[in-house]
């Protein structure tokens, strides 16, 4: 659930630096059915783990939106780590002011690509609020880079950097949720069918 700016510049400068990938599945095995079929967002909620990627893994914590019977609030941690496996110590943690909203408007049946496997997919158009993002740790340093002040992890090959601002509300990565094979999927509508945008397994 990497759906933020910070998100996308980490990942380019990582790439760089030696990391990259990302935490979509194979899909080279049949899943099977999900257990959303009928929109039931409680499946949802819980604590999710992403796999690694980039040096990072994200921890996304899924509640019951207050006050609504078909929203999600999704809040993410993510964790950075020295080396490519994020195994050792973590060496820095990002945090994001507010959460993102996630309404159910339908279900639908569908394919998930990579591997075209069949699933019913919950339609939750997602909405990042306006939010400020915090880095902490060892290996965190406040910089000034072309005047505006940033965040930066400082790895031994160079620092990854990003802006210490208030960023703007924009849509999600991800329109619609899965679970399949007792996995959280995220996924994107590419107008056909849904592609998958991360993986998470229940703590």
């Amino acid at each position: 659930m990497r759906t933020s700016m910070w998100s996308a510049a980490l990942a380019a400068c990582l790439t760089a630096c030696g990391g990259g990938g990302g935490n979509a599945g194979s899909g080279s095995t049949p899943l099977t059915p999900p257990v959303s079929s009928n929109g039931n967002l409680d499946v949802y909620v819980g604590t999710w783990t992403s796999a690694c990627a980039s040096h990072a893994i994200d921890t996304a914590v899924i509640a019951r939106a207050a006050g609504s019977s078909n929203a999600l609030t999704i809040a993410v941690t993510t964790n950075y780590y020295a080396n490519t496996a994020c195994t050792g110590d973590i060496i820095a943690t990002q945090v994001w002011s507010a959460a993102t909203t996630a309404t159910y408007v339908g279900t639908v049946a569908s394919s998930i690509m990579p591997g075209s496997v069949s699933a019913y997919i919950d339609k939750v158009p997602a909405q990042l609020p306006q939010r400020t993002v915090t880095l902490t740790g060892t290996f965190v340093s406040r910089k000034i880079v072309d005047g505006q002040p940033n965040w930066c992890i400082d790895y031994a090959g160079g620092s990854v950097c990003v802006p210490d601002r208030i960023y703007a509300a924009e849509p999600a990565s991800f329109d619609g949720l899965a679970i399949v094979d007792g996995e959280l999927v995220e996924v994107k509508s590419n107008g056909v069918n849904y592609d998958t945008v991360e993986r998470f397994t229940k703590r």
